[in-house]
């Protein structure tokens, strides 16, 4: 047990990590997967945009306590944060687990509200997000079911931050 425990807390950092380490904005139309700024959907984006003066401001709990908190509802194998950190997406996105293991992760971390709305303010202060229009822009991929939407949203935030640190090792 102390194992798994030490396991999910070093998942925990790296999935932090990676969420956290890469800060500079990504030029526009470089991101395969991600919808580009499309101004026609700048109605559904504000619908999916918490309220920032009713939404929380910030976190509670420490990342690596949201890590283990949602891993004793929606147990998430580590090979997938791995994955996670590495690529950007899951090994198997049908899977639903991991993907619901997402939804709260966001929503203890107040990333996301209860009414699933997602907190831009949050996401930026906890350096989630590089920037306010790499969220504006990861809304269009919000599709789906609750877990779905939560997923594909952080997918396309991690796809962004990996192409990003590439492009800045390449410089």
């Amino acid at each position: 047990m102390q194992q798994r425990s030490s396991a999910i807390a070093s998942f925990g950092k790296l999935l932090v990590v990676a969420l956290f380490a890469l800060q500079a904005t990504i030029p526009e139309a470089t991101v395969e997967g991600c919808s580009m700024m499309n101004n026609d959907n700048a109605e559904q984006r504000g619908a999916l945009l918490a309220d920032p003066a009713t939404a929380k401001q910030m976190p509670e709990v420490t990342m690596q306590d949201a890590v283990a908190q949602c891993n004793r509802s929606f147990i998430i194998q580590p090979e997938y944060l791995a994955e996670l950190n590495q690529t950007g997406s899951f090994p198997d996105e049908t899977d639903k687990i991991p993907l619901c293991f997402i939804r709260c992760y966001l929503k203890t971390l107040g990333i996301l509200t209860e009414d699933d709305k997602v907190n831009k303010e949050v996401a930026l202060g906890l350096n989630w997000a590089t920037s306010g229009e790499t969220v504006d822009e990861c809304l269009d991929e919000m599709t789906g079911s609750a877990c779905e939407q939560a997923y594909f949203f952080t997918r396309c935030i991690m796809t962004r931050a990996l192409v990003d640190g590439k492009s800045k090792d390449n410089k």
